[in-house]
C-alpha cells in the first residue's frame, strides 16, 4: 500500500485553544438558538403556572430555568478546562496521520487507529490547519505545515474527493 500523505502534529495548549475557539464559533448559532428556544419554553410554562395560581409549580420552573442556564453556560467551560489539563495537551502528545487510498491510520506511539474515510463526520479547513471531526465534538488537528509526505493543497484535493459532502 502506497502512503499518499503523512502528517505529524503535536497537541499543545495553544493548538487546543485555537480548536476550542473554532468549535465554539462554528456551533455558536445553533447552540444559542437551542438555548433561547428551551429558555422561552420554560418561561412560558412558568408564566402559565403563576397565572393559574400554582405558585409552587411556578417556582419549580424557575429552578429548572436557572439550572438549565447554568448548565448551558458553565458546562462548556468545564469541558474546555478539563481537556486543556489532559495528558495529551500537557505532554504535547504527537499524532501521526498516514493517509492511504481507502483509509487513514492515526498513531500516537501508544495507540493506533485505522479509520475508513466514511467514518469522518466532517472536515474543516482553516488557513493553517485542518480539523478532521469524528463526531460533533471530537476532532483531530492537522497542521498544514507538518506534512512530511505530500502537501496541504494536494491533501485537500484528495480528501475533498473522498468526502465531498462533508467538507
Amino acid at each position: 500500500m502506497e502512503i499518499l500523505f503523512r502528517n505529524t502534529t503535536a497537541y499543545s495548549l495553544s493548538e487546543y485553544k485555537k480548536f476550542a475557539k473554532f468549535h465554539a464559533e462554528k456551533n455558536n448559532l445553533k447552540y444559542h438558538l437551542y438555548t433561547i428556544f428551551i429558555m422561552f419554553t420554560i418561561i412560558f410554562c412558568m408564566v402559565l403556572q403563576f397565572r393559574y395560581g400554582k405558585i409552587l409549580l411556578g417556582i419549580g420552573f424557575i429552578v429548572v430555568l436557572i439550572s438549565f442556564l447554568g448548565y448551558r453556560f458553565i458546562h462548556p467551560l468545564l469541558i474546555t478546562k478539563k481537556e486543556a489539563s489532559s495528558k495529551k495537551v500537557q505532554q504535547r502528545m504527537k499524532n501521526t496521520y498516514t493517509f492511504y487510498e481507502n483509509f487513514a491510520v492515526i498513531s500516537n506511539g501508544k495507540e493506533t487507529v485505522k479509520l475508513k474515510y466514511f467514518k469522518f463526520y466532517k472536515i474543516f479547513e482553516e488557513p493553517d490547519r485542518f480539523y478532521l471531526y469524528l463526531d460533533k465534538y471530537h476532532s483531530y488537528i492537522l497542521l498544514k505545515n507538518n506534512f512530511t509526505i505530500g502537501n496541504a493543497k494536494d491533501f485537500y484535493s484528495f480528501i475533498k474527493k473522498k468526502l465531498w459532502r462533508k467538507i
